[in-house]
């Protein structure tokens, strides 16, 4: 039997990951309080965003060095767009201040982490 909680992130071994899978479930908590029109349109493009960079993350550490780059770029351009899409939310008071600082620098971290893998994956070629 597994002893393990579900917070035990040492199986994913990816730093940048484990904050992405952090993010979510901050994020799928705060969706509950999303207006029910929002929750099911803006909340939702939110969730599958953050699902979408964890599997660009995971497929970005599986493939041969050629493919890294490319597969990390999308997983940024997944972080630029929850970064819009928190600030929409922000700006139509979906989400208070407070909690849009909040996700925004945590954002800004994991974009900083996945700058700097782009900039190794470059430095192996």
């Amino acid at each position: 039997m597994n002893n393990t909680t579900h917070n035990d992130f040492s199986k994913l071994e990816i730093p940048v990951v484990i904050k992405l899978f952090v993010l979510y479930e901050i994020t799928h908590k705060l969706i509950f309080t999303f207006p029910k029109h929002e929750r099911y349109t803006l909340g939702e493009k939110i969730e599958t965003a953050i699902l979408d960079g964890i599997e660009f993350l995971v497929l970005a550490n599986q493939v041969s060095k050629y493919e890294k780059e490319r597969i990390l770029a999308k997983a940024n351009s997944k972080v630029e767009l929850l970064k819009i899409l928190f600030r929409i939310s922000l700006n139509c008071t979906i989400i208070e201040c407070k909690k849009y600082l909040e996700i925004e620098n945590k954002l800004q971290e994991i974009g900083k982490m996945i700058q700097g893998w782009i900039k190794y994956a470059r430095n192996i070629k």
